[in-house]
């Protein structure tokens, strides 16, 4: 009998990988907080990728950086008080062009409802609703413009919508924690630049 070897039988020209060259990839450990950017690593990430002024957060919760912010919760400090896909499609409507965009929502279906209750037909926090949101926000970020994502998973905003990954950070927050994921990734300025 021949001994069988990891790669037999796989061809790597059908593997879905995605080109990502000059990928940064980093991980810290930190406590869990709900409020993302009070977060050490995050505050550093954020001052080393927001180039530009012009920043737009759609769920901005207590200390985001950018410098239009929308929170649906009427208590927080915020130039909008709406579901953060109603005011993305507003920003859509009056055209406006940003340097970068923050998107950090509630993670799950559960922080959600916390927070939003039952709009957008009930899918906040869905990954529906995310995605949504995600074609919103890609819309308004200027080709060459940044998108900050932070979640449960890598996906970022994605090739679909014009996006290359450029970093990965992976805060670790111990063992009954998931890790907070953060993506910076960039607007392609052209279609040539996809590939």
């Amino acid at each position: 009998m021949k001994p069988s070897t990891i790669d037999e039988g796989i061809d790597e020209e059908k593997l879905p990988l995605l080109p990502t060259p000059g990928l940064r990839f980093e991980r810290f450990w930190e406590m869990p907080c709900k409020f993302t950017f009070s977060m050490e690593s995050v505050k550093s990430l954020l001052k080393q990728e927001m180039l530009g002024p012009d920043w737009i957060d759609p769920f901005a919760g207590k200390y985001s950086p950018a410098n239009l912010q929308n929170d649906a919760d009427l208590e927080r400090e915020s130039d909008f008080h709406m579901d953060g896909l109603e005011f993305l499609r507003l920003m859509n409507l009056d055209k406006r062009h940003f340097d970068g965009g923050i998107f950090d929502p509630p993670y799950s279906v559960e922080q959600a409802l916390c927070s939003y209750k039952a709009k957008c037909e009930g899918t906040a926090g869905r990954e529906e609703y995310h995605s949504r949101c995600k074609d919103e926000l890609a819309r308004l970020i200027k080709p060459g413009g940044k998108a900050i994502c932070f979640g449960w998973t890598s996906a970022g905003l994605g090739v679909n919508r014009g996006f290359s990954l450029e970093r990965i950070m992976l805060v670790c927050h111990g063992a009954a924690h998931y890790d907070t994921i953060v993506t910076v990734e960039r607007k392609w300025n052209t279609q040539a630049e996809m590939w």
